[in-house]
């Protein structure tokens, strides 16, 4: 039981996450290359992308003090808040809008 609260969860969570509101993103940045997304906010859950300082990285929200939820290449995932530079706010593009 307490498996299928869990994953209920975490998909309710990703739906939120995942779902177009209109408010603009924040733009940010790794500071260093191959910075590890996790699907989880924890160092022992599954790896889903590698991220490098040329990628657009897309801070949904700030987890807690050491993660931070984000959006890279269309993957959902959590980053060390510490590995995040230039947190500034950056409407997004109409075209980047439009998809």
């Amino acid at each position: 039981m307490k498996k299928l609260l869990l994953s209920f969860v975490l998909i309710a969570q990703l739906g939120f996450a995942m779902a177009d509101n209109k408010t603009p993103l924040m733009v940010v940045q790794v500071r260093n290359n191959n910075v590890k997304m996790f699907q989880q906010a924890g160092t022992s859950t599954p790896v889903i992308e590698t991220v490098t300082t040329a990628d657009r990285v897309e801070l949904i929200r700030k987890w807690n003090t050491h993660w931070a939820l984000v959006k890279v290449n269309d993957k959902v995932g959590y980053v060390l808040f510490s590995e995040l530079t230039n947190l500034k706010a950056q409407p997004q593009s109409k075209a980047l809008a439009t998809r």
